[in-house]
């Protein structure tokens, strides 16, 4: 498993950093936050993406991926270029965010103060948020094609062709909710300095967040078992047979029978029910709890329940990575 560590990093990484764009971008296309706060984040998930991309270039390059027996072949060559192009769109939509005014809620006032202004102030704008929404689009489309390719990549784990299908689709799930928590919890930061925003955008991201891990629940009970699953042990805790030298003769000396066991401290199955636990359990309780306190504009409540859920949504997408990969 420790072998597998930088590519499950990679894994959560790319998952995270794509989720997190495609919830901004959907955000910008609603203007219901502020025009400060997409461009903050847009400069850190930019930077999220620079890492994912490094990681990629060096712990998943094609020639590493096709070391390993269990993954597709066919695709490894094609996961640097579309997760490049994912970048270098960020950063054209970062720029056309820096260069629109009209971006955000507070933009809509600006628009429509220069369609009052002029008409040529007017047309100069909703020029610059046509090339804004059309570069935001296309870079959540080349987010999208990566998460595609990724999973598969590693589609051949499961066992079955449906289940190959629902191990796809439980990439997309997976990259919503980490990227969808991820916002919420920076937008909640946000209502703590401007109280008076609608709940309408953390409602909404909390709600994509609900949603996806509810199909990630259903993915995971669909897919079945993996192929490397299916080869490591999983029922009862692995026993070491452990031969024992006496120590020097003394009268109190305690020596270990030759045929003592030594039990590891947890099977796979028991790392599996620990992340249902983290990945699905708590995230769905605190992420109900949270809905219901945005709802009710409680928003320093709720930004603390999102903190929660990061962290164990982060850990769990971290144990799910790591057993999904066991004996690639």
């Amino acid at each position: 498993m420790l072998q597998s560590l930088p590519l499950v990093l990679f894994i959560v990484l790319t998952e995270l950093a794509i989720g997190s764009v495609a919830v901004l971008v959907f955000l910008d296309w609603r203007s219901d936050v502020k025009r400060g706060f997409l461009i903050s984040y847009a400069f850190i998930y930019l930077f999220l993406t620079f890492l994912t991309y490094l990681f990629q270039q060096n712990f998943a390059y094609p020639v590493l991926l096709n070391s390993y027996t269990h993954v597709d072949k066919a695709w490894t060559g094609a996961l640097s270029l579309p997760l490049l192009l994912f970048f270098l769109l960020l950063i054209l939509y970062t720029l056309f965010l820096l260069f629109d005014k009209s971006a955000g809620i507070d933009g809509k006032e600006a628009r429509a103060k220069a369609a009052a202004e002029s008409k040529e102030g007017a047309q100069k704008g909703s020029t610059l948020r046509i090339l804004r929404l059309i570069s935001g689009t296309a870079t959540m489309v080349a987010g999208l094609v990566t998460l595609l390719v990724m999973a598969m990549i590693f589609r051949p784990l499961a066992t079955t062709g449906v289940g190959g299908l629902f191990t796809v689709l439980a990439f997309f799930a997976a990259a919503f909710a980490l990227g969808g928590v991820m916002t919420a919890m920076w937008l909640g930061h946000w209502y703590l300095v401007t109280p008076a925003l609608s709940e309408k955008p953390l409602l909404f991201s909390t709600t994509l967040v609900l949603v996806a891990l509810v199909a990630q629940v259903v993915f995971s009970l669909l897919i079945g078992p993996t192929v490397a699953s299916t080869q490591s042990t999983t029922g009862a805790p692995t026993y070491t047979q452990v031969i024992a030298t006496p120590a020097p003769s003394t009268n109190n000396a305690q020596v270990k029978p030759a045929d003592a066991p030594v039990i590891t401290p947890l099977s796979t199955n028991a790392i599996g029910w620990i992340r249902i636990l983290v990945s699905f359990a708590l995230p769905l309780i605190l992420g109900a709890l949270a809905w219901k306190l945005i709802r009710d504009r409680s928003f320093q409540s709720a930004t603390g329940m999102l903190y929660l859920i990061v962290v164990l949504t982060l850990a769990g997408e971290g144990m799910a990575r790591g057993l999904f990969l066991i004996g690639i």
